[in-house]
């Protein structure tokens, strides 16, 4: 009696699912977007160039949903994207000219492969360093199927601060027991990193300060418009973490031409012991 109970049970909810299913059933279409593609995370789609004269993006596009057909989707430069974004966030970027950027403008999804990377070469000698521009790359067509018109466009730019680029960062740290004067080195750190240096506007900029990049100590570097002079400053975090007025720069120096900056500082940490830094920065 028990078992007949249990078939009646698992008959009504076969039965009660399998209608639930007819009656809702949909169809489910793949939608193209540009995964890496947002206006409101403009610096991950800021250029920054090494040494080299070519910097490269990874441009990621995928669909929502597996396909039932092989689709051809295809990407152009959007000048429109550009003016709208200008008038939106008030700038000024000037649109890349053709000679100064390459990449693939097709891609073929299929029933398996929903997901590809375009990598995009930007060329630094085909732009002058003292403007600003912008490559919109947009998803024009997807073979019918639905583009995201909110993720479908990737603004990729570049700034003229003088400061920005990716840096080989080479240096010392000496920890000593009490002040650097009249006591003993307790420790003698080197370090070795690759750091970006991202422009806080104009002519300032902000990069890890040496090995505390991931404890949000940063260096600021300005240039005066006034005097061309160079200069180098604490963030708030580091200021926060120090003794009170301890944080010293002792010496900097900045060649506009090579791009290699020299800074050395000197700290006290919280418990009265002193920490002075080298550090040089050389474009990768």
């Amino acid at each position: 009696m028990r078992f007949f109970k249990f078939y009646i049970l698992i008959a009504f909810l076969t039965a009660f699912f399998s209608c639930k299913k007819d009656s809702d059933s949909v169809t489910i279409t793949p939608n193209f977007y540009i995964i890496n593609g947002n206006v409101a995370d403009s610096a991950k789609t800021l250029i920054l160039f090494a040494s080299s004269d070519t910097a490269i993006y990874n441009v990621v596009i995928s669909s929502t949903y597996y396909l039932s057909s092989k689709a051809l989707v295809t990407l152009g430069v959007s000048d429109e994207a550009r003016v709208a974004y200008n008038s939106r966030f008030n700038k000024n970027y000037e649109l890349m000219p053709a000679g100064s950027y390459s990449f693939k403008d097709t891609t073929t999804f299929t029933t398996s492969f929903v997901i590809d990377t375009i990598p995009v070469s930007i060329y630094r000698h085909a732009l002058s360093a003292d403007k600003e521009y912008m490559l919109p790359i947009k998803i024009l067509d997807a073979s019918g199927n639905k583009i995201d018109t909110a993720n479908s466009i990737i603004y990729l730019h570049t700034v003229s601060n003088p400061f920005a680029g990716i840096y080989n960062s080479s240096g010392t740290k000496t920890l000593y027991n009490g002040n650097a004067s009249d006591s003993s080195v307790d420790t003698t750190i080197n370090f070795s990193l690759v750091k970006s240096l991202i422009p806080a506007g104009i002519a300032t900029s902000e990069i890890d300060y040496a090995d505390l990049g991931a404890n949000g100590w940063k260096y600021i570097l300005k240039i005066s418009p006034e005097t061309g002079l160079f200069s180098v400053e604490a963030n708030t975090v580091i200021l926060n973490s120090v003794q009170p007025d301890s944080f010293e720069v002792l010496s900097s120096t900045f060649d506009p031409v090579t791009k290699v900056v020299y800074i050395k500082t000197s700290y006290k940490n919280l418990s009265g012991n002193e920490r002075i830094v080298e550090e040089s920065l050389t474009l990768h």
